[in-house]
């Protein structure tokens, strides 16, 4: 991915001209991400709800080895709906999940005194790269108690989510059950930051904007966490345990909404007695840039320099001879491209 930025010298008068063409939304490849992948583990049948399981499941718990309990994959289906819904007792969302069948269910137990949540986690393959940004989203629901429709086998309990974007940490096998993922660093997250109705879903997003601060975690792989916070008044009381459900998990990296670019023209000067332009814009120590030029806004193979190394610091300054390359129209546009 390249990121761009444009500015237009015509007839002496500077004029500033922002664009994106080389900037998309690249979805990142979430393996199960609406929980949809269940196996048949006896003595589990299939309408009932199924505990990750390590060697068949890519969704763990976080910083525990517990056997089952905190995390379960569930089909909130209403009864009667078919023959393998989840059972009678277990309804909720007006017995359908945000995408496909099956919900994951965290339930805030059985963790670190000192931790303020459960979690479910997975360690992506993709690696993190802090010139990007990232959009994170997951469906957050909240569930209804038994009298109002719900199930009575999940109490409705609720204490408030989060939605994690971290990198770094390792997996942990188990036994039979999902084992577990260890560590990270949280660089962006929803902290409960959204009113959940009760028996709805609503969309958590989270935005992680390029940073160069984080380039100390670049390479590391993209962990993705799913939290049920648990009550502050006792959190050692298993009893006060609140249940959180999720669906539906989406990762991208390009332009979103809330994306800060991590480089831009700063200043430009055109000296028209030697027609040079002298460009400055935002970089870091390290990366490689090219310059483009373009008399129409269409066609970008005009190159004047496409291995510009970054000055020390936060920026960088060149000079270009521009003398002859105006379009018809005496106009020429300058673009900075980060090379990957």
């Amino acid at each position: 991915m390249k990121t761009n930025f444009q500015k237009q010298v015509a007839s002496g008068l500077l004029a500033l001209v922002i664009s994106w063409p080389c900037l998309r939304a690249d979805s990142i490849l979430i393996p199960n991400a609406g929980f949809e992948e269940r196996e048949t583990f006896d003595p589990f049948a299939e309408s009932t709800d199924k505990y990750p399981q390590w060697g068949r499941e890519f969704w763990r718990h976080f910083d525990i080895s517990a056997n089952g309990g905190p995390l379960r994959i569930w089909n909130p289906g209403a009864p009667g709906r078919d023959e393998t819904a989840q059972g009678v007792l277990d309804v909720a969302f007006g017995g359908t999940a945000p995408e496909g069948k099956y919900v994951m269910l965290v339930r805030s137990r059985e963790n670190d005194p000192l931790r303020e949540f459960e979690a479910v986690a997975q360690i992506l393959t993709e690696t993190f790269d802090s010139s990007k940004s990232y959009t994170l989203t997951a469906k957050v629901g909240r569930l209804p108690g038994a009298d109002s429709g719900g199930s009575s086998n999940y109490n409705p309990d609720w204490y408030g989510y989060r939605v994690q974007f971290v990198v770094g940490g390792m997996n942990i096998d188990g036994a039979t059950f999902a084992g577990q993922v260890s560590g990270g660093t949280v660089l962006a997250e929803d902290d409960n930051a959204l009113e959940v109705p009760v028996n709805e879903f609503v969309t958590s997003t989270v935005v992680y904007n390029a940073d160069p601060a984080d380039s100390v975690h670049d390479g590391e792989l993209i962990q993705i966490r799913l939290c049920a916070l648990e009550t502050p008044d006792n959190p050692e009381d298993d009893s006060l345990a609140g249940w959180v459900a999720f669906d539906d998990v989406t990762l991208q990296t390009g332009a979103f909404p809330g994306f800060v670019p991590s480089f831009a023209i700063t200043e430009i000067d055109y000296s028209i007695e030697d027609h040079s332009v002298t460009l400055t814009w935002d970089s870091r120590e390290g990366q490689i840039y090219s310059v483009v030029y373009s008399d129409d806004l269409v066609s970008w193979e005009g190159d004047l320099d496409d291995s510009v190394a970054a000055d020390p610091g936060e920026s960088t300054t060149r000079t270009f001879d521009i003398g002859g390359l105006v379009g018809p129209e005496g106009k020429i546009y300058f673009r900075i491209e980060r090379n990957q």
